[in-house]
């Protein structure tokens, strides 16, 4: 089954907040950012363009794996896990998607249109970890 997802990548939040990354424990961060990956998913499904429904199957495919931290930096995957996620995300703004406000990109237009959001989501969940 082809694989579909995204790799978030940490630097710009290390260099946005480098107090707050010089001084938590990368295994603090990367439970963060497991939490706001589902809120990245959540914001696939429900802001627009949302991902397509049609029976479900696709939304009820969503998947995060565990963050993985490597030489002080994290990552995790996350994304829908359907053998046809790949061909949707990427599929023309023309196709003829199943409901009003489903589109392509459903997932990377949230990565970069709340990129802020998440970053701060991440900082605040740390903070509150940290108390």
């Amino acid at each position: 089954m082809k694989k579909s997802g995204f790799t978030l990548n940490t630097r710009d939040f290390d260099i946005k907040f480098p107090k707050i990354t010089q001084k938590r424990i990368p295994e603090d961060a990367a439970q963060a950012i497991f939490q706001v990956a589902a809120i990245v998913l959540k914001d696939a499904i429900t802001e627009e363009p949302t991902a397509p429904k049609n029976k479900g199957t696709l939304r009820r495919s969503q998947k995060i794996e565990r963050p993985k931290v490597e030489h002080g930096a994290i990552s995790i995957e996350i994304g829908f896990n359907t053998e046809y996620a790949a061909k949707l995300h990427e599929a023309p703004s023309n196709w003829n998607w199943s409901e009003p406000g489903s589109g392509p990109k459903f997932l990377e237009a949230k990565l970069s249109r709340n990129r802020e959001k998440y970053m701060r989501e991440t900082a605040e969940r740390m903070r509150r970890k940290a108390r």
